[in-house]
């Protein structure tokens, strides 16, 4: 019997038709190299890693069955045009009751996707890790030992790759270079916290690496050159582990627990630029839910109105959320008015229906919005082009805010805040002398705003683990994920899931 299933699509770049839940690892394949074989030659690492940061950014983003897309309509910052991959399913409206996460179905594609694209960029980087230190393989540039570069990039990728399963499932395996991959079983599942504390591991050592080792890093890794040399990397780094710990937190109570003065030690040298791509790019032709709902995309998704009800001035009747029941088809919201200048540049009021789908007139506006993001989204098409962007500088500086206030230092959260809260939404309210409550409303006033069009997992992670009642997750939305079912039932193990009426009680009801 097969003992892992994700380990069979070891090296995704050599196999590209890979059948990661066919091909176990105790079935031998005499057409096809051994991993000894395949990874013998540590001159062809470099091309490795940089295919499993692409990979990284291609499946974060794309909508591969739905991925993280599904994440943005439960936290309501998006809703969806059209039933594709179960969107509307998880947006909420008034009197709905969200279902749980169906887990029983193994053709399902969420969340199985998320964990087995995860698992497939965690085998190929493992097992470059396994071989330099089993074989004691040397890399070297104008003859010289550079195999610390090698290590720092995949200490960085394994440190991201758990940071995302922690954030993202209950419980993982926790599968590094020291794993003997014939023995693992369903012991070897492990709760979130410790994956959180693996990802931990992997990013300080990249850390140490960067703080001892000055170099410039292997080309076409990751766009605009954001990991192009040992600082860079660094901070990257930095803010990956800043998210590890803030963003774990499944709910309010959970958010007392944090270290903040961890948090603040590593996002004080976080981003420094946004993470994003220029378009058009030679083999990027991944696009985003932000491209796919500007108004000249494919309009697969709109703006949730609980982000311009947040933004809109008090019972501004043209940003009313949750709409009520009998507001049916051909009806339409009117403009809002905000305070905010975002409403208005950010995003636009759009009631056009234009989507070829058509998909967006289902019900009218019952489920949507009038209103189509303008930013982080002129692009992503697959002839697009412009920026495409993964993590943004003023989620990094959301971070440090949340940080500083939570370690007494109001004066670095009030002006990191005021980055995007005065200056881009020219909203001049908070100061040194504002409450404490007030600075993290504002914190996160901002995350919903500016951090919440690009990863679209970013406002669910914010949304459940917020302290402020009115920004939590709706009733009945799931917290997290479940392993998938498929993965489940090689270990006999029963099927369980999360959200609908098991959730209920815990959660924010309108």
């Amino acid at each position: 019997m097969r003992k892992i299933i994700f380990i069979s699509c070891f090296i995704f770049l050599y196999l590209e038709a890979c059948d990661p839940y066919f091909s176990g690892l105790d079935i031998k394949n005499d057409h096809q190299p051994d991993i000894s074989t395949v990874m013998g030659d540590i001159n062809q690492y470099p091309s490795l890693i940089s295919g499993a940061y692409n990979n990284w950014w291609h499946h974060m983003l794309a909508p591969n069955d739905g991925d993280t897309w599904i994440l943005a309509t439960n936290s309501d910052s998006f809703t969806a045009g059209a039933g594709n991959w179960d969107l509307q399913v998880y947006y909420y409206r008034k009197n709905y009751e969200k279902p749980m996460i169906p887990n029983t179905d193994k053709n399902a594609g969420f969340p199985r996707t998320l964990w087995y694209n995860h698992y497939s960029k965690i085998s190929t980087v493992r097992n470059m890790l396994a071989m330099i230190k089993n074989n004691q393989l040397i890399y070297k540039e104008d003859n010289k030992d550079q195999t610390f570069k090698i290590l720092a990039n995949c200490y960085f990728l394994m440190g991201a790759f758990y940071t995302e399963l922690s954030l993202l499932f209950d419980k993982c395996f926790l599968v590094t270079e020291e794993s003997d991959l014939q023995k693992i079983t369903s012991d070897d599942i492990k709760p979130a916290s410790e994956a959180k504390s693996l990802a931990l591991e992997y990013l300080d050592k990249c850390i140490e690496i960067c703080n001892n080792q000055s170099f410039t890093n292997f080309g076409g890794l990751l766009p605009s050159d954001i990991v192009g040399n040992s600082i860079k990397l660094r901070q990257f780094a930095n803010f990956m582990a800043a998210r590890a710990i803030a963003y774990h937190p499944r709910n309010k109570e959970q958010y007392n627990s944090v270290d903040w003065s961890e948090v603040k030690k590593y996002i004080s040298e976080g981003l420094t630029e946004d993470v994003k791509a220029k378009l058009p790019q030679q083999g990027w032709d991944v696009w985003s839910y932000a491209a796919a709902s500007w108004p000249g995309g494919n309009q697969w998704g709109r703006v949730g109105m609980r982000v311009i009800n947040m933004m809109a001035n008090p019972g501004d009747p043209g940003a009313i959320w949750p709409l009520p029941t009998d507001f049916g088809q051909g009806k339409t919201l009117p403009e809002a008015n905000s305070p905010d200048f975002r409403l208005g540049t950010d995003f636009i009021y759009y009631p056009s229906v234009n989507t070829p789908t058509g998909g967006l007139s289902y019900d009218g506006y019952t489920k949507y919005s009038s209103y189509v993001l303008n930013r982080f989204s002129e692009t992503g098409q697959q002839s697009g082009e412009g920026d495409l962007y993964f993590f943004t500088k003023a989620e990094s500086d959301l971070l440090y805010a949340e940080a500083a206030l939570q370690t007494t230092d109001i004066t670095k959260a009030v002006q990191m805040v005021n980055l995007t809260h005065a200056n881009r939404g020219k909203l001049n309210d908070i100061d040194v002398n504002s409450t404490k409550d007030e600075i993290l409303e504002a914190i996160y006033y901002e995350r919903f705003v500016e951090c919440g069009y690009a990863y679209t997992a970013t406002p669910f992670y914010d949304r459940r683990r917020t302290p402020i009642d009115k920004f939590q997750l709706t009733t009945r939305s799931f917290r997290q994920l479940p392993i998938p079912i498929l993965e489940l039932s090689f270990y006999d193990i029963d099927s369980y899931t999360f959200g609908g009426e098991q959730d209920k009680n815990d959660q924010y009801n309108f």
